[in-house]
Parts: C-alpha cells; sequence; structure tokens
C-alpha cells in the first residue's frame, strides 16, 4: 500500500519500521470536539489519495463557522509548485533576500553578506 513512494530507498525505510496501530485520537484528546477528530483523522491519513482535499477540508462540518466559500472561492487555475530547475544555495538565498526587501525595505542599507 506503499505505491504513492516514488522514492525506492523511502519506501524501503518506511518498510523496515515495526508495525505500530496507532492510537485513537479521541482517547488522546478526550475533551475535544468530535467534529474536530473526525477532521484530523481525515488528514493525517498517510495515502495522499485517500487523505481528505483541502475543499473538502474546509467544506467539512467543524468549520462551517469559519469558512464561507462564497467568500473564498476555489481557484480557477492550479497552482504548480514543482521547480524545474535546480536553483543552488545562491539563487535561493538571492530570492529570499528580495522577498524580505519586498515587505522590509529600510533593511536594504544591511549588510548583504549574511
Amino acid at each position: 500500500d506503499l505505491e504513492f513512494i516514488d522514492n525506492p530507498k523511502a519506501k524501503r525505510y518506511i518498510r523496515s519500521l515495526p508495525y505500530s496501530p496507532g492510537m485513537s485520537l479521541s482517547r488522546l484528546y478526550p475533551g475535544a470536539n468530535v467534529l474536530a477528530i473526525d477532521l484530523l483523522q481525515k488528514m493525517l491519513v498517510f495515502d495522499p489519495s485517500k487523505r481528505i482535499s483541502v475543499t473538502e477540508a474546509l467544506q467539512h462540518p467543524y468549520m462551517a463557522a469559519l469558512y464561507d466559500p462564497n467568500a473564498n472561492p476555489q481557484a480557477q487555475v492550479p497552482i504548480d509548485f514543482d521547480v524545474d530547475e535546480d536553483l543552488g544555495e545562491e539563487m535561493i538565498r538571492e530570492m529570499m533576500w528580495n522577498e524580505m526587501l519586498h515587505y522590509h525595505p529600510q533593511t536594504s542599507t544591511l549588510n548583504t553578506e549574511l
């Protein structure tokens, strides 16, 4: 049931771990809201294809008081987080510095050798 893991080394490592049945969240958090426990259980499923989606989680009854689908419509185009290139440490540092400058321009006078 680990077909979703592409890395053979990671798959081998997970298979080497001893079986653990886990612990009931309602036992671990006896005073917690039943709907909160239900949502957490659905979010913490190991296999991503069986895990609750973000949209489903937002529409879960536990989130009813916090989420209004009319005020927060779903994106029309999915966001692609895949990075097609190896940026390298220096490029990542520069990108982080530029992002910080965007929100804190007063720091531009600081030493950039950090």
